[in-house]
């Protein structure tokens, strides 16, 4: 009798351990053939990537895309910067006849020229198509001090991402985020980029 509840205890402590493997979050790395670089120069060094450059006849700067579709999930990364400047973290969907972009998170800044370095800015594109974009933008007070390391992350659930900077905690909705996340891209605008510890939960 006692080897029969041995036999029942073991098989529900495997079962158990098996239903929390299949609901623990995928955490997934991305690679080199899901990393892209337009514009500028990398290198890596002990873990840490570094990209370089300068704005081109556009006025972009360069920027990594990390291909790693998901739905609901979450992007996190920690960067640093030399030079007080905007940094940037887009998150792209699949076109299907609209813009391709659900989200813009500026960190230090906004789009354009204009020096708003003490702002974090919050961009959602809510009915547009490729043909027009329709932007919603707010900012939020926040400053990202140059040259220290800081932490971002970006949780999507449903209409809603929450995006997390340094422990702070800021909330952006659109309709469009059930589309899905279908790339992420980090960029700057001068000098250099240092990214370590990216990767995407899902």
């Amino acid at each position: 009798m006692t080897r029969i509840i041995e036999m029942r205890v073991t098989f529900i402590l495997a079962l158990a351990l098996c239903i929390t493997t299949s609901l623990r979050a995928e955490e997934i790395i991305p690679s080199e053939a899901q990393t892209t670089l337009l514009r500028g120069t990398q290198e890596q060094a002990e873990g840490i990537r570094i990209v370089s450059g300068e704005p081109d006849s556009t006025g972009h700067g360069p920027i990594t895309y990390y291909r790693v579709p998901f739905t609901e999930g979450t992007f996190s990364a920690t960067w640093k910067v030399e030079v007080d400047q905007a940094v940037l973290f887009v998150f792209d969907g699949p076109t299907r006849g609209k813009a391709s972009h659900l989200l813009k998170v500026y960190v230090n800044g906004g789009p354009g020229g204009k020096n708003r370095n003490d702002v974090l800015t919050l961009i959602t594109y809510d009915g547009s198509t490729t043909a027009k974009k329709n932007a919603s933008v707010v900012r939020e007070e926040y400053h990202a001090t140059p040259g220290d390391w800081h932490d971002i992350s970006v949780s999507f659930s449903g209409n809603t991402a929450t995006i997390t900077v340094d422990g702070k905690k800021f909330v952006a909705t659109s309709s469009r985020f059930s589309e899905g996340i279908d790339k992420i891209g980090v960029g700057h605008l001068t000098g250099s980029l240092q990214t370590k510890e990216v990767k995407i939960t899902k």
